[in-house]
């Protein structure tokens, strides 16, 4: 089935899924959806991430500019279940998804210039 695709190429530590995965973005622009789940975080490490993904958007120009009040994103947070498995969340809320990442953390060497020791 297209949408269990996987891509890892591009430098992505991430898994790439959807049936988009494995093609070239559309350069047309047109409205699109975000959807992003986060599983067993406080409401402040949420706000925190809404605010991160509303500079990330301001720092791409999909902000309200200071000549124009056209609003051109909107980032929310509310309560959602968590669902039971990836599948589920594939066939579910992100069912007509055309790209879908699943962040996967890379471990990172100690940063030794900042006075690490191991000791």
């Amino acid at each position: 089935m297209a949408l269990y695709r996987q891509n890892m190429t591009g430098g992505f530590p991430h898994h790439h899924l959807g049936p988009h995965a494995d093609l070239e973005p559309d350069p047309a622009q047109r409205p699109y959806r975000i959807t992003v789940l986060l599983e067993r975080v406080s409401e402040a490490d949420g706000v925190e991430v809404v605010r991160e993904i509303a500079d990330a958007l301001a720092a791409r120009g999909i902000a309200i500019r200071d000549d124009d009040e056209t609003v051109r994103s909107v980032v929310g947070l509310d309560v959602h279940p968590w669902p039971e498995s990836l599948g589920d969340a594939l066939e579910g809320d992100f069912a007509a998804a055309l790209h879908i990442m699943v962040p996967k953390a890379v471990p990172q060497a100690p940063d030794l210039g900042s006075g690490y020791s191991p000791n």
